[in-house]
């Protein structure tokens, strides 16, 4: 029986936020989502207008350069796929009372751990996630987390690098965009 696999999807894009983010960090990679399964066209996260269900198969224009992405994926139980399941469903049925966190954002820069119910920033949110359904082991507190720290946990294994075009067309050929 094949084990459930949870997704890591780390991007850069190429706004104003992104390249600022990426100055402030060192990192390349800016942006970060959770998806479960086999569906690597669909992942959560959070992004200035509060949490957000990410279709990739949006981002790909034949008039822009696909984003640059890299993909993870690590091996859990079913019971922790059903908890991360449930935990992703719950933020999707009430998406309104969650919102960015710049202040959190600001303080994980600082290196000052803090806790918020409803404000996340995208790589605090999937650390929060991982480590709340045991999908991973925290070392810190999940505020503390940005992209290159998500890629460094042992339970992530690199499936994919390269764009996002050229992720759609590896695992949903059906969804690509020319």
């Amino acid at each position: 029986m094949e084990k459930k696999k949870i997704l890591l999807l780390l991007s850069k894009f190429s706004d104003f936020k992104s390249r600022a983010i990426g100055f402030l960090t060192g990192f390349y990679f800016t942006h970060a989502s959770i998806g479960l399964g086999e569906d690597k066209n669909t992942f959560y996260s959070f992004v200035d207008k509060g949490f957000i269900v990410e279709k990739i198969s949006r981002y790909i224009r034949p008039d822009k350069t696909p984003a640059p992405c890299e993909l993870y994926e690590a091996e859990v139980s079913d019971e922790v796929y059903e908890e991360v399941k449930d935990t992703l469903s719950g933020f999707v049925k009430r998406k309104e009372i969650f919102h960015y966190s710049l202040p959190g954002l600001l303080l994980s820069l600082l290196h000052i751990p803090h806790q918020s119910r409803r404000r996340f920033f995208c790589s605090q949110f999937v650390a929060e996630v991982l480590g709340k359904c045991r999908a991973a082991r925290l070392k810190k507190s999940s505020s503390l987390y940005f992209p290159r720290d998500l890629r460094k946990m042992p339970e992530m294994r690199m499936v994919f690098r390269g764009n996002m075009k050229g992720m759609l067309d590896q695992f949903h050929p059906e969804l690509a965009v020319s």
